[in-house]
């Protein structure tokens, strides 16, 4: 206590020391500037991370089940019974993936289409209508890699349809991919009334996708292979936390630099005050306690700065996402306005480190002010 009543004391001395509240005032301004920088950096990835992290949870299934060592599934396997049994499963959808030739006119081009319940019609995805020239209302033939029987011998199964739309690429897949209606697929590739390649699982909680392909292997056996969502978007989801983490490291360094200026706070303090530290080593106080009263003089500016960074940065975060201060165009990102979300993780997280540092940089001259011998000191003074 004694530490904090003498740092609060000259920090707020009288005028002979106003040198002192300059450079302390600098050194509160430049860290405040500094954090409320870095929370709304952050706040902005955040944003940006959870749209995209909505946009692959609806487009991408939480897990992904498909047969180990064979083509396909049939109704005899009772795959999808046992799969909606299994807790913390919302729905269950099977699906029949391949590759075709989609043709129109003279011009054809490979596609990896799906098929499942409840699409009508055949929906191209726009990577994959654009070089054939496709647009919705339009009729393409698909020719499937499997064959079927014929008094000439095996010909290609081919199938024409309407495409009835063009979706956007979906986030974070590496293939372009057409939807088309479950029976069609199954025909094209002949697999049967009941037959299905995989199946698509939605769970309650997709944050515990690994919890639940183990619960999903252990009801199956190995007779299965799972892929979560993570998984099937590997390389956009490592980027994304590596995206964090540099952001978070590059921005910090405006905290790392605003916070040498408390060093130079804790230095013209101590040389202000190298009277007031003598005698209290006279008085018996020994070197660590003058150290400590000089070093939490540092940290309590660093502590304020903080506090007022954190406070302004995610004001300036919540009234940007409240008011859409910063307009996007919607047809490119999606969005009509940047996102701003304010984790409170990563608040704690700037808040902790900026202090750390606070007190860090205020220790080296806190000791050198400790160290001077109290007879030099008073007899300078």
């Amino acid at each position: 206590m004694i530490s904090f009543f003498l740092a609060k004391r000259y920090l707020l001395a009288s005028r002979r020391d106003a040198q002192v509240g300059v450079v302390a005032l600098a050194a509160f301004l430049g860290l405040a500037l500094g954090v409320a920088a870095l929370v709304v950096s952050l706040a902005l990835l955040a944003g940006f991370q959870t749209h995209v992290r909505s946009r692959l949870l609806a487009e991408t299934p939480h897990l992904l089940v498909t047969p180990a060592g064979r083509d396909a599934f049939h109704d005899v396997d009772r795959i999808g019974t046992k799969l909606a049994a299994v807790p913390g499963v919302v729905s269950v959808s099977p699906i029949v993936r391949g590759r075709v030739w989609v043709s129109m006119g003279r011009d054809a081009a490979p596609a990896e289409i799906v098929g499942r319940e409840k699409t009508k019609g055949l929906v191209l995805d726009v990577l994959q209508a654009r070089p054939l020239g496709i647009v919705p209302g339009e009729t393409v033939t698909l020719v499937s890699s499997r064959s079927r029987l014929s008094p000439l011998g095996p010909v290609p199964i081919v199938s024409t349809l309407k495409v009835t739309g063009l979706a956007p690429s979906a986030t974070g897949r590496r293939a372009a991919e057409a939807s088309l209606p479950l029976d069609e697929a199954r025909r094209l590739f002949a697999l049967g009334p009941d037959g299905a390649t995989g199946y698509e699982v939605f769970l309650k909680d997709p944050s515990r996708a690994e919890a639940g392909a183990a619960a999903v292997i252990a009801a199956l056996g190995p007779s299965v292979t799972l892929t979560t969502w993570e998984e099937q978007n590997r390389a956009l989801v490592l980027a994304l936390r590596l995206e964090r983490f540099v952001l978070f490291a590059a921005v910090f360094l405006i905290v790392i630099v605003a916070g040498l200026n408390l060093a130079a706070t804790s230095a013209v303090l101590a040389a202000t005050r190298a009277r007031d530290a003598a005698v209290l080593s006279v008085l018996g106080a020994s070197p660590k306690t003058v150290e400590k009263v000089f070093r939490t003089a540092g940290g309590c500016v660093g502590m304020a700065g903080t506090l007022a960074g954190v406070i302004l940065g995610a004001a300036v975060a919540v009234l940007l996402e409240k008011f859409g201060l910063v307009p996007l165009p919607a047809q490119l990102y999606g969005m009509s306005h940047a996102p701003f979300h304010v984790d409170p993780l990563d608040v704690c997280a700037v808040a902790t480190l900026s202090i750390l540092w606070a007190f860090v940089v205020a220790s080296v001259p806190a000791r050198t002010a400790a160290r001077q011998p109290a007879v030099e000191a008073l007899r300078g003074a």
